[in-house]
């Protein structure tokens, strides 16, 4: 199963954490994977190649483990777009593939 969680602190996202794989089928045939991948793609394009905003991201094969966190200030905000678009896919997504995909949302504490 791979899960996704987003974190956030009031109104905004802060970050997407992406762990696993989707189990759904063999490796290079899994659907399920192939449009959280996609997905994740496309959001860090966006934010990274096309709004020059310098997130900091983690890609980790072994696990297949990736991270997405927005920096402070204000680009941060202007990444929310692309981070809650992902966010509403993710949650359609899930609601097929329940069994493969755990979508949440942690919410910082406002001390951080």
């Amino acid at each position: 199963m791979t899960k996704v969680t987003f974190s956030s602190r009031g109104a905004r996202l802060l970050s997407v954490d992406i762990l696993g794989h989707a189990g759904y089928a063999e490796e290079g045939e899994d659907i399920v994977c192939a449009a959280i991948s996609s997905a994740v793609m496309l959001t860090h394009a966006l934010l990274f190649d096309v709004q020059n905003i310098p997130v900091d991201t983690l890609i980790e094969d072994d696990g297949a483990h990736i991270r997405i966190t927005l920096p402070q200030g204000g680009d941060m905000e202007r990444g929310q777009d692309a981070l809650r678009a992902l966010k509403l896919h993710f949650n359609e997504l899930e609601q097929d593939y329940s069994e493969f995909l755990n979508v949440m949302e942690v919410h910082a504490d406002a001390e951080d």
